[in-house]
């Protein structure tokens, strides 16, 4: 990635990408002490020598990949972001080669998937979306959140296009409030302490309900 790539702000692009599975290893191991560090010691605390320290590295290897810590926090949100992105892709997929030899599905069972794949990256390492939350705020996303919408969005039209019962005259509203809510939902789960072990469990479920209700009635029934 270079720093003319039009999602990544100046400044934030990494130095290189690993290529090998050793530095790849690395990389991973730089992330996972972010974490820690962050969980640990909270966003004002993290440097690059405590997080170096905790992966057992260098501060002259982390910055081989990584020109400060701003760009590290940057580039580990972008794989956050996109692993939700890749889940909507992965389920406009399999919705449309389903229904490609039969019948749409239901808006709820649609509005429940959509849900599904959103929380189900979330809640698979809930420690790094608790530290991803603590950062995204000090970060400058630009360009890369608005990629993610997009994505997002096209997605879920592709989604809902395949409702059997339902349509949606104006869908582009609909796709905002419902990802507006589903995300808006998650992250309250995870950035309000007392929701705790038991919130982040209910989190499936709460956000299907929500998703259930709205899109049935967003919807114009067929």
């Amino acid at each position: 990635m270079k720093d003319t790539d039009p999602t990544v702000p100046h400044g934030l692009a990494p130095r290189k990408t690993p290529v090998q599975t050793r530095s790849g290893a690395t990389v991973e191991a730089i992330f996972e002490a972010t974490i820690q560090v962050l969980l640990a010691d909270g966003a004002t605390r993290l440097t690059t020598t405590r997080v170096t320290e905790r992966a057992g590295v260098s501060v002259g290897t982390l910055y081989q990949y990584f020109p400060n810590k701003q760009a590290l926090l940057f580039a580990m949100l972008e794989r956050h972001f996109d692993e939700v992105v890749h889940r909507f892709e992965e389920l406009a997929d399999t919705v449309e080669r389903v229904c490609a030899d039969g019948p749409g599905q239901p808006i709820v069972q649609l509005a429940e998937s959509l849900a599904d794949a959103y929380v189900s990256v979330k809640v698979a390492r809930p420690d790094r979306t608790m530290a991803m939350y603590q950062v995204a705020g000090a970060i400058d996303r630009g360009n890369l959140a608005i990629g993610l919408y997009e994505r997002l969005k096209s997605a879920t039209v592709r989604v809902l296009a395949h409702a059997s019962d339902a349509s949606f005259s104006n869908v582009g509203p609909v796709v905002f409030t419902l990802l507006s809510t589903v995300s808006g939902l998650v992250r309250a789960t995870f950035e309000n302490p007392a929701a705790g072990s038991e919130g982040v469990a209910r989190l499936r479920d709460e956000a299907a309900l929500v998703a259930r209700a709205y899109l049935t009635a967003a919807a114009d029934r067929t």
